[in-house]
């Protein structure tokens, strides 16, 4: 039997063979197993194949590993197994050798070995998060043409790879200039050789990757290698991909979409005769990132005569002259290590609701206090120990508070979203507020002149504000600049333009300004603009280039800057007598840099004229002298930290209610109550059983339901709450109300872009606003943070768990596999439960749920899914929430619901939505053929995970707030879920996908008391999960029409902002 090598056991002949940068490569994955898996399958998911140039084995990847099987089939033996995951492994044309994919030393190379899995090495080295796909060998063996790419580039890119270690060569570029679009950009993938070695023939595409694809996308391309010539061969409406070349070059086998489904036809290289060979096989992966190709590999057989793939989770032979297919039994004994889990048992806070950011804090010119807003309201606080004190802004929104240059004054603005607001100055202690614009509007930013007579602010109107659509995203915004005379004279516009920060310098008679040109300034009359700065630093995984930093403060003496990007602070030396506006990069060695915070930081400033340098992180503020601030690489000394804390009171109902007589769904198993009270005290359930046989007390108010359907509220596992507005924060933020009109009564946004969301749950949870349980992760963790260690995992996430106090975390494409390990061991040290983005890369969802990573967020884009990958999800106990609502791998579900329902008119929409919202949605989209949608797939896997035991969730995407959790629902059910079992998935399991099992998703004792009343029986139809009467959250009761609380309050809610807007009949030409 052929020995079975660790994959921790890296040959030692790598060295002398590779570059020095091998050893990087070579420094294997830091983490060690946890926990270990042992089962047995006899079918897998994707499986890439390669059949032995004697015929007689066959080579495919399973789980990660690489096993050899018989070419008549039998059981499997496994040559690489680990926790490195090992892909596409194929046999070089003599067959001693193997080539593969893996991230065994911490990136994506590819690697070559003996046949038998032993004296593995890299034959690439690159350490950047590339990702590898498709390894195929030159015809003399002396070669590997493997495709890669970074998400940035967006397209495959091919290369050739020696095992000589001498320099790689492109073969194909993706973009041939630097302005070059993605639109234009050029994929190669799937390269083969011909046998005579004169072509290689591979897929390609014009344009990057898209979501929902055009038909036709790929085509397959010849290439000569001698002249570099390129040529297409064969097109189709379907695509063409994924070449194979038969072993006398005359035939090539290539796979293409006919209708909905992928199959396998065969074109004559010779005649140009083109035939189907096979069809349906794999469902092909034109929609996702094909991390592993579009279609797993296939190969012909020796002689020419079979074709060998995976078709069905099973291995097939597929006779080239009949099409014929015949079994190729296998079975493989699957035996993973697995990292330890990351799930949590998390809690609600008790107690009272602690702030958990303070917002735009200003210090004071003596630099002995700050001034900021936290919830909303207007708070100074004595950097001597002392509490915040709250100011009196007379029950309205207050933000962006400023001093005075003397110290004794502060300005500031209001806003709400029906009225907008105004800009006000108050004395420091709170006295003598007075407003000081006549025009509502949006102010934001306001600073005092340093001669105390104006306030220099930015404004737009409030219409535009509250009527788009788009992420509120950045600290810059479209505004006019205007200088507003604190007697009481008119406003003056100074400029209009693309604004955020505004501050002044020792130059009294300069206004300075961080926006769309980097640091500038102007005179207070607008004249002689200038462009100072800018700084650049890492961006988002999918963009290109190096990004403008976020917030940047000049110091007073305008020698340094102090700038914010990824939520870290660093100081920046401002050049001398540049002749052209510097442009300094945050990771350019050759600038005079410093990285301040090892935490992290939400909002940065300057004090004390310039000698100290400030941050907040959550509701903290830190502070830094200057002078101790060092340009090497020792650990900054000095830093003060000042906790702002700032509580209100939870809410908390105070009553008794006796739901009687409806049917109770508890989700406790599969328990239903007919006839059933439930017993709710303050915001607990306390009980509940059949109709009087609990103990009520006498002062409970008793409430008939019967005829009705009373079950736990749901919970989206899965939500983006990004229609809220950001910085300036809006109390009555239609998002959430939406939410819990349509029964959802807690949530996890699990990637929020920015900080404000945590505001807005200190909000919900002190009863200043209406919403769900508005849990979050805060922003996701991605790959710009650049982990160099374990310690610099520790202390980012350290950030989330200690300052922003959240229990969930998001682990976006935070790096490579190494970096990526490094996030989940600290996410499990710190107590923090994290889930993962899949971006359409089955290879990648494969090595989170492998590295005990709790949750796995969007659909497992290979369907359908086999036996292993059933297993492991369900042996793993990762979470699944598929959001098949944005259906990742093909054309998105909301499409098919849109056009399905009238959402545009329907009256309780047009009750919590802005009409403008609704349009934006509703009245264009993209239509496909009902044929097209592929969710059913999706949800026909996911069905199977959990019926076979595994962890499923019910996340919306918040696609369409609220409603948009129902339509999920009934995608899952289009899988062969049962009306139960899709709403079992929406509460109790997806309250344990979110860690909070223990507290939300049943009715049961001791639970909260988060409840819908339904008018029709959801056992009967999923459907009837929207006809909701009533929702209870946190014990109070509302109206599902109409949000009004009806107990134990009488509490209408408001009109809200955009209630009224529609035109008046009056004005309607006929």
């Amino acid at each position: 039997m052929t020995p079975v090598f660790s994959k921790s056991l890296v040959s030692l002949a790598l060295a002398g063979l590779i570059v020095s940068t091998a050893a990087r490569a070579e420094n294997g994955l830091p983490m060690q197993p946890g926990r270990n898996l042992n089962f047995t399958v006899s079918s897998g998911t994707w499986m890439s194949l390669d059949v032995s140039p004697d015929g007689k084995s066959i080579l495919f990847d399973l789980l990660g590993d690489i096993y050899r099987l018989d070419i008549k089939g039998g059981k499997a033996v496994p040559l690489l197994t680990g926790m490195a995951v090992e892909t596409q492994p194929t046999y070089s044309p003599d067959g001693r050798m193997i080539a593969f994919i893996s991230d065994r030393g911490g990136n994506e190379n590819v690697w070559v070995a003996k046949a038998d899995g032993s004296a593995a090495r890299a034959i690439s080295t690159l350490d950047n998060n590339m990702e590898f796909s498709s390894p195929a060998w030159s015809t003399d063996g002396k070669s590997v043409y493997v495709s890669h790419l970074t998400a940035s580039l967006g397209v495959y890119e091919l290369w050739q790879y020696m095992l000589d270690g001498s320099a790689p060569v492109r073969v194909t570029q993706g973009k041939i200039s630097d302005d070059q679009p993605k639109s234009t950009r050029y994929t190669a993938v799937g390269a083969v050789a011909s046998r005579d070695g004169k072509y290689l023939y591979y897929a390609t595409r014009i344009g990057a990757h898209e979501d929902h694809t055009t038909f036709p996308a790929m085509t397959i391309t010849r290439r000569e290698i001698a002249s570099g010539r390129e040529e297409p061969v064969v097109s189709a409406q379907g695509s063409a991909f994924r070449p194979a070349l038969s072993p006398d070059d005359r035939y090539l086998v290539y796979g293409t979409r006919y209708d909905s489904e992928t199959g396998l036809r065969i074109h004559d290289l010779r005649t140009g005769e083109d035939r189907w060979l096979a069809y349906p096989v794999q469902l092909d992966q034109q929609e996702a990132f094909a991390t592993s190709d579009i279609l797993p590999r296939y190969s012909f057989t020796p002689d020419g005569k079979a074709i060998i793939l995976s078709r069905g989770n099973k291995i097939k032979r597929i006779d080239v002259a009949t099409g014929q297919a015949t079994a190729i039994p296998f079975t493989a004994d699957v035996k993973l290590g697995i990292g330890p889990s990351t799930r949590q048992d998390i809690r609600e806070a008790t107690g009272p609701v602690q702030a958990r950011l303070v917002q735009t804090p200003a210090t004071s010119p003596d630099g002995q206090s700050i001034a900021f807003s936290a919830m909303t309201q207007l708070y100074v606080m004595a950097l001597d120990g002392s509490r915040p004190r709250l100011l009196p802004t007379h029950g309205q929104a207050a933000f962006h508070p400023s001093w005075s240059a003397d110290g004794q004054s502060l300005t500031y603005i209001t806003w709400d979203a029906k009225g907008g607001g105004h800009v006000w100055r108050m004395n420091k202690d709170g006295s003598k507020a007075v407003r000081l614009t006549r025009e509502p509007g949006y102010y934001s930013n306001p600073i005092f002149t340093p001669d105390g007579r104006s306030v220099i602010a930015l404004r737009s109107g409030n219409h535009a504000r509250m009527h788009v659509l788009p992420f509120e995203f950045g600290t810059s915004r479209q505004a006019d600049l205007v200088r507003i005379p604190l007697d009481g004279g008119d406003i003056k516009l100074i400029r209009s333009g693309s604004f955020g920060s505004v501050q002044f310098t020792r130059d009294a008679e300069r206004i300075y300004l961080y926006g769309g040109d980097g640091l500038s300034s102007l005179r207070l009359d607008g004249s002689d603009y200038r462009q100072h700065l800018r700084v650049t630093g890492p961006g988002y995984y999918f963009l290109e280039g190096r990004f403008p930093v976020e917030d940047l403060r000049v110091s007073p003496d305008g020698k340094w800057a102090i700038v914010q990007i990824i939520s870290e602070a660093y100081l920046v030396a401002i050049p001398d007598n540049a002749t052209e506006v510097p442009v300094i990069d945050l990771g350019d060695p050759a600038a005079k840099t410093r990285k301040l915070t090892t935490i992290g930081a939400d909002f940065i400033g300057w004090s004390d004229g310039g000698k100290t340098l400030n941050w907040t992180v959550g509701s903290t503020y830190f502070r830094l002298p200057l002078a101790n601030v060092t340009f090497d690489k020792a650990p900054l000394t000095s830093i003060e930290k000042f906790p702002a804390i700032v509580e209100m009171p939870r809410d908390i109902p105070d009553g008794v209610i006796l739901l009687r007589g409806a049917t109770a769904i508890t989700m406790k198993g599969d328990e239903v109550i007919e006839d059933a009270d439930v017993l709710v005290i303050k915001n607990r359930i306390a009980a509940v059983g059949k109709r009087g046989t609990l103990e009520v007390p006498s002062t409970a108010e008793i409430r008939d339901i019967s005829g009705q359907y009373v079950m736990p509220g749901f919970v989206d596992t899965h939500a983006h709450w990004a229609e809220i507005r950001r910085g300036v924060l809006d109390r009555e933020s239609y998002p959430f109300l939406a939410n819990l009109a349509y029964g959802v009564t807690a949530g996890l946004d699990v990637s929020t872009l920015t900080i404000d969301t945590l505001a807005y749950q200190d909000m919900i949870d002190a009863g200043m606003m209406i919403g769900p349980r508005a849990y979050s992760t805060s922003t996701a963790v991605f790959s710009f943070n650049e982990f160099q260690s374990l310690d610099h995992a520790r202390n980012v996430l350290r950030r989330y768990k200690d300052y922003y106090r959240v229990d969930n975390l998001k682990e976006y494409r935070a790096g490579n596999r190494r970096q990526r390990q490094w996030v989940a061991m600290a996410a499990r040290e710190i107590g923090l439960q994290p889930t993962t983005e899949g971006a359409l890369n089955l290879k990648l969802d494969l090595s989170q749920i492998i590295d005990g990573f709790a949750g796995n967020e969007h659909t497992l884009v290979a369907t359908p899914l086999g036996q292993d990958f059933v297993e492991l999800v369900t042996r793993a106990h990762v979470s699944y929430s598929p959001t098949l609502i944005i259906t990742h791998g093909g054309p998105p579900a909301y499409s098919h619901f849109y056009a399905a329902n009238n959402v545009h008119d329907d009256p309780k929409v047009n009750h919590f939505f802005p009409h403008f919202a609704i349009d934006s949605k509703t009245r264009r989209g993209h239509w496909y053929s009902e044929k097209e949608f592929l969710y059913p797939r999706f949800a026909a896997d996911a069905a199977k995970v959990y019926r076979a035991g595994g962890l499923l969730g019910v996340g919306s995407h918040s696609e369409f707030e609220g409603l948009a959790y129902h339509w999920e629902m009934q995608a899952l059910a289009s899988g062969g879920l049962t009306p139960h079992e899709v709403l079992k998935i929406a509460t109790i399991g997806s309250s344990e996908v979110i860690g909070r099992k223990s507290e939300l998703g049943s009715i049961e004792p001791g639970k909260f008391a988060d409840l819908i009343i339904l008018d029709k029986n959801p056992l009967l139809d999923i459907k009837n999960s929207l006809a909701l009467r009533q929702v209870m959250k946190n014990g109070r009761l509302y109206n599902a029409d109409t949000l009004d609380e009806v107990w134990p309050r009488q509490k209408p809610l408001p009109p809200l902002w955009f209630h009224g807007e529609a035109p008046p009949k009056s004005h309607r030409v006929p």
